[in-house]
């Protein structure tokens, strides 16, 4: 009886299995060349949407003797095949069409789909809204499968790859506007108080960039000069909004030059955004991006609107082929940001905006997506999760720095050239920047992408003599790892050597595997050595460094450390390291302690006097030691050691302990850890 049972499940399970492979292949099946929406919104108190969808459809295989769509928990009214009125099936959220004659791929057919309804809302964010006064969309449900959500307002084809153009006639009362994509067409006026807007988009989209808003808009209007021609803009907000969003949006023309001198000419028809009431966050909506109203009146969201325009680009010209490689949509926009940064404020703004994104990732991304994740295949609930937007941010900033600008921002360009309107999986993208650049990717993407976590790289030995009047520096460089047990290879390893005038001189070595050891021949005195000074890599440090030549308080943000000078006769150079792995115990005597997830590097050289103080910044919540967690006070203690080859010991000079960090006073070159001290000496 066992056995059948067992039976009977296993042939269940694969008769859902097949049920649910037919229901998802239909999107397979057709190609959506041009959807004509028409809708009437010109009595929002009833909360409903109503109208008819003209679907021009081709077969994309021989044979085909059925059509499915997308639609989601909506109300058919009727169905016309080629202006014949036909039967369907619906089970509120597949529309299933049998034609009277088998299609081939050389057939175009005409479907004609009249609906209405109240719209479906993501449980986390996106869907259809409908107010007394306001209807929009948000075309992702990041809740959904898949996260397209045309579905939840139009039949369709519901995937990141079917594209068509859109044409839209939308009626709304006459104190309404009606927003969409594309260029507006016409506006005719009807008997009955209602206007009936008609735009129509040339250039093709997958569904869920296709979008409506409709309210008391006025438009915001202006155009700027682009590398081919004068692009309109467009910019819809509440007519009450209207010198509140000038302000706000007083840098759009620096996002659209930023990002065309970055990756090539905008192709769009216009730029266009459109206040809506929502909470937070935007979507790319092509050429109407949708952004929430509360973004009026400042600058707080200048970089949410420079992210959405940027997915003109990325997302939007190209798009991800599935779910699993959205990275290559957010991740790119992400980076964009810096890019609008390094653009309209420069090199340093860049190189602070990236770091301080390099450190929410390190202190942040494992704990908001439950572990350290990949970009690649992510699990559907962190698609649009903490490690595809930041971490995939840091990850293209430091794919810039192993290309270097030109290769990197030329192969761009060719990019979106060559897959204009069309969609790509993270493969094939590897394949393309691999050849066009002339830099073989593959273990760039094995670490980076397809792989979790962070390497580490330490100084194990150094030794400097001198030989022929010259300096012979020999070092050893290891490498440790966060959350995967596979090293980065072929890495672009910068390292800097600071010498007698305080100019750091720059050596790139190919780091491959756990270690390496280099020697180097210089013609100056080595004071200062430095791994990776100019942060090119996404490792697990953070670090700044500066010349000091007053005395005060300087604040290393990214770092969780400040630094107060007390006294400096001359000037010093001054650098900090967060190393965000847990320090190495080199001693069975250690075991009296237990060690932070972090410890810090201080390194200076100063002409003369300096005396300063440093405090330490924790948060034990993010360590993962249960003991951490709820510190006992008195058991807190500043560790030191010279190196990683010498033992950890406790500071000696005065230490004061604060709420979430610690004071040490009279600092030394060497690393510091914050530790929990669990038994006495």
């Amino acid at each position: 009886m066992r056995k059948k049972i067992i039976s009977i499940t296993i042939i269940c399970f694969l008769t859902l299995q097949f049920i649910n492979a037919q229901e998802n292949n239909h999107r397979d099946s057709v190609d959506i060349i041009h959807y004509q929406i028409n809708m009437d919104f010109s009595n929002l108190s009833d909360f409903q949407l109503k109208g008819n969808t003209i679907l021009k459809i081709t077969a994309k295989k021989d044979e085909l003797n059925s059509i499915a769509l997308d639609l989601l928990e909506l109300n058919i009214d009727k169905v016309f095949l080629n202006n014949i009125e036909t039967k369907f099936n619906y089970n509120s959220s597949v529309l299933r069409i049998n034609p009277d004659k088998i299609l081939t791929k050389k057939d175009t057919i005409e479907l004609n789909v009249y609906y209405h309804g109240y719209p479906q809302k993501d449980k986390n964010w996106g869907g259809f809204f409908i107010t007394s006064s306001y209807a929009f969309n948000y075309g992702i449900g990041m809740e959904a499968t898949p996260p397209n959500f045309g579905r939840v307002w139009y039949p369709c084809i519901d995937n990141f790859t079917d594209r068509a153009t859109y044409e839209y006639n939308i009626t709304v009362k006459k104190e309404h506007t009606a927003v969409c994509p594309g260029t507006l067409v016409e506006i005719n006026t009807n008997k009955n108080n209602t206007k009936t807007y008609h735009w129509k988009l040339h250039n093709s989209i997958p569904t869920y960039l296709s979008s409506i808003a409709v309210a008391d808009y006025i438009a915001i209007k202006d155009t700027v000069k682009g590398i081919e021609r004068i692009i309109p803009i467009k910019i819809y907000v509440n007519k009450n909004d209207e010198e509140k969003a000038r302000k706000s949006f007083s840098h759009v023309k620096s996002y659209f030059h930023a990002f065309e001198n970055a990756y090539g000419p905008y192709v769009w028809e216009r730029i266009g955004y459109v206040a809506t009431p929502f909470n937070q966050g935007a979507m790319e909506h092509v050429t109407n991006i949708a952004y929430s109203a509360n973004c009026n009146g400042s600058m707080s969201c200048e970089y949410t609107l420079a992210h959405e325009l940027s997915h003109h680009w990325f997302g939007d010209l190209v798009t991800c082929k599935t779910e699993k490689d959205m990275w290559l949509n957010e991740s790119w926009a992400v980076f964009s940001e810096a890019v609008f940064e390094e653009f309209m404020y420069g090199k340093k703004a860049y190189k602070n905006y990236v770091r301080e994104n390099h450190k929410k990732v390190l202190q942040f991304a494992h704990i908001y997506d439950d572990g350290y994740l990949p970009l690649y295949g992510i699990p559907h609930e962190y698609t649009y999760g903490f490690t595809v937007y930041k971490k995939g941010g840091d990850v293209v900033a430091t794919l810039r720095n192993y290309l270097g600008d030109s290769i990197f921002f030329n192969t761009l360009k060719s990019y979106f050239k060559d897959f204009a309107f069309k969609d790509i999986s993270t493969e094939e993208f590897k394949n393309y920047f691999s050849n066009k650049s002339g830099e073989n990717l593959n273990d760039f993407f094995n670490f980076w992408i397809y792989n979790p976590g962070f390497p580490h790289f330490s100084v194990q030995n150094y030794n400097l003599t001198t030989e022929n009047n010259n300096y012979v520096l020999d070092f050893k460089i290891v490498q440790n790892l966060i959350a995967t047990d596979k090293y980065l290879i072929n890495a672009k390893l910068e390292i800097g050597i600071l010498d007698e005038n305080w100019k750091i001189n720059k050596y790139t070595i190919n780091f491959t595997g756990k270690s390496k050891i280099k020697k180097l021949n210089l013609k100056y005195k080595p004071l200062l050595f430095m791994i990776d000074p100019d942060e090119k890599i996404a490792d697990a440090t953070t670090d700044e460094y500066l010349t000091i030549k007053n005395k005060g308080k300087f604040e290393f943000k990214t770092e969780l450390f400040n630094l107060n000078v007390n006294e400096i006769s001359d000037s010093a150079f001054f650098r900090i390291t967060n190393n965000w792995i847990k320090p190495n115990c080199n001693s069975k005597r250690q075991m009296i302690y237990e060690l932070s997830d972090n410890y810090w590097e201080i390194q200076y050289i100063n002409n003369d006097k300096f005396i300063a103080d440093a405090e330490f910044i924790y948060n034990f919540s993010n360590n993962t030691e249960t003991d951490f967690k709820n510190p006992n006070n008195e058991k807190i203690v500043l560790l030191y050691r010279k190196n990683n080859n010498d033992f950890w010991k406790e500071y000696k000079p005065k230490i004061k302990k604060e709420k979430n960090f610690l004071i040490a006073n009279d600092i030394i070159n060497g690393q510091y850890c914050i530790a929990l001290k669990i038994i006495n000496n």
